[in-house]
């Protein structure tokens, strides 16, 4: 045992020398771990994609907690300039680009909307032909009755200037014209919808996610604005959600865009929209 006792010590001084060794490198690693830099990004844009982006943001926001994404929802023309100049990362758009818009810049569609031909609960008409949908915001129908409902006029609501939705709607119903001038312009699908529910003779357009209690979608030809209607190609009103970024964005911005058009992102955009890819 006495004979031992030095072999014993050589090994504790050994294994103690080790641990001091390793100590010192994992207290190295450690030192050099940072933190991972803030990012912030501005959206500005379409109030119709608010939602959705406002989901999309909380959770990358959620796996990437360094990261804060505030949103500014004033409208398609808005957000583009915005992102022109210099004001937005990153321009959400209810519709397709214009050609002219295309120049300098990257879109990326992200979902497909319906947009829904919207009345108030009371209203017993159910159902409206596209045809009658266009004489109804052209102004040459202007009672209910004549299309099966009760004797009242019909009151028609439309959009703002610069709305995605309305360009949409315009370009999908109207065949480019305007709505009628007596149509009273609401400034969001959301100002739609509670007007909607408050007014029992009015019409108006919106998009389909997010209709509030007291308003409801018609059919149009036949089809509801549903999941089942937009991802077969059956609803007839239908535009794009674009996210729209200067050419070559950067890495913090790519990493946002690869987010929502990943398995992932498109988990959250199918539960009320028709996906993107």
């Amino acid at each position: 045992m006495v004979s031992g006792q030095p072999w014993l010590h050589r090994t504790g001084r050994r294994i103690a020398g080790l641990l001091l060794v390793l100590g010192s490198l994992a207290a190295g690693c450690l030192a050099t771990v940072e933190p991972h830099r803030a990012v912030h990004l501005e959206l500005a844009g379409s109030t119709s994609t608010e939602l959705l982006l406002q989901q999309l943001a909380s959770a990358y926001s959620d796996r990437y907690d360094y990261v804060t994404i505030n949103i500014e929802a004033r409208g398609t023309r808005l957000g583009l300039e915005a992102l022109r100049e210099g004001n937005a990362d990153i321009a959400m758009v209810s519709r397709d680009l214009d050609v002219e818009e295309e120049e300098g810049v990257e879109a990326f569609v992200i979902a497909r909307d319906a947009i829904a031909i919207l009345v108030n609960s009371q209203n017993p008409v159910d159902s409206l032909t596209l045809g009658q949908v266009t004489d109804i915001f052209r102004g040459g129908i202007v009672a209910w009755s004549e299309v099966g409902g009760e004797e009242a006029d019909i009151q028609v609501l439309s959009r703002e200037d610069g709305s995605g939705t309305r360009q949409a709607f315009e370009e999908l119903v109207m065949q480019g014209e305007r709505p009628t001038l007596a149509a009273i312009v609401m400034p969001g699908s959301a100002a739609v919808g509670a007007f909607v529910a408050d007014n029992p003779a009015t019409i108006g357009y919106a998009s389909a996610a997010g209709i509030p209690l007291g308003a409801r979608a018609v059919r149009i030809d036949g089809f509801l604005p549903d999941l089942q209607a937009l991802s077969q190609g059956e609803y007839p009103l239908t535009r794009p959600f674009v996210l729209v970024t200067m050419e070559s964005p950067g890495e913090d911005v790519q990493s946002f865009l690869d987010f929502v058009l990943s398995p992932a992102g498109q988990v959250i955009v199918g539960r009320r929209y028709g996906r993107g890819r």
